[in-house]
């Protein structure tokens, strides 16, 4: 009973997402929504990531090339992708989806995607057109060159406490976005899973955090991975460590590529 009313209610919000009139953000009045999900005050607000860029952890750079922190220790995932720089307005919008404004999700999917196709080459590789124009057999072919989208997990307490997965409603939106864009993607929340609580790591440097999540993520349908092209998908990238050890796991299982993508990364210290 509680799984129908939740998919209900996400149904729901899905419906608000795509027939509202007003600012994701403040609720001024919007005429343009959705083609416009923010206002102009608050979209303005935000530090969009589009200058230089790391080619490897797609971070703000200070200069073009790699930045410092992957040329000191290489990412293990194989290209990490943010629409966003984490810092200012930009930040407290993120924060704003983990802490409950759930319909932000729509807005930073929308960037995420749109930045997904812009700098990943690898995408055109799942392009197959008007997937609802396919029929079920010609969809089961198909299958074999989708791309997983894997949201990073909370532990099952702690989603419960929260009452979602912030990653998990950005990769949801994603992947109807790319669905709809004519790519065969599918949510995999079943893939990746987190065993135990990991401390708060805000004000931790770089080699605590990577003992913090060391061991932390599981992969549980190993066998699915195998060649697998992998869509990770965060809210947030700092240093990287979650996506490093996420990677490697699902490299461990047989991944073929892991390709991290947040809303917003934490730009190149100077």
């Amino acid at each position: 009973m509680m799984k129908f009313f939740q998919n209900l209610i996400n149904r729901i919000r899905e419906f608000s997402s795509r027939n509202g009139y007003v600012c994701d953000g403040c609720g001024a009045e919007i005429f343009t929504y959705p083609q416009n999900r923010l206002c102009e005050d608050c979209e303005g607000k935000l530090y969009k990531n589009d200058r230089g860029v790391c080619e490897k952890c797609g971070r703000q750079t200070v200069a073009q090339g790699v930045c410092l922190s992957c040329k000191k220790r290489l990412p293990k995932y194989t290209k990490g992708i943010s629409p966003f720089v984490y810092k200012g307005e930009t930040a407290a919008f993120v924060n704003r989806v983990k802490n409950g404004k759930r319909r932000l999700a729509y807005f930073f999917a929308e960037y995420m995607t749109q930045t997904l196709l812009q700098r990943y080459e690898g995408m055109k590789t799942f392009y197959v057109g008007d997937m609802s124009a396919l029929n079920e057999n010609v969809k089961e072919n198909v299958a074999v060159k989708t791309m997983w989208i894997v949201p990073v997990p909370m532990t099952e307490q702690a989603e419960k406490n929260r009452g979602f997965n912030q990653a998990t409603e950005l990769a949801a939106a994603i992947e109807k976005e790319l669905q709809q864009k004519g790519y065969a993607v599918k949510l995999r929340e079943d893939i990746l899973q987190k065993r135990r609580e990991t401390k708060m790591q805000k004000h931790m440097d770089y080699e605590s955090r990577i003992q913090n999540v060391e061991g932390a993520y599981h992969v549980h349908k190993r066998s699915d991975c195998k060649g697998a092209t992998v869509l990770l998908v965060d809210d947030i990238m700092t240093t990287g460590a979650t996506g490093n050890e996420c990677a490697e796991r699902l490299f461990g299982a047989g991944a073929k590529e892991v390709i991290f993508l947040t809303a917003a990364a934490l730009p190149e210290r100077k």
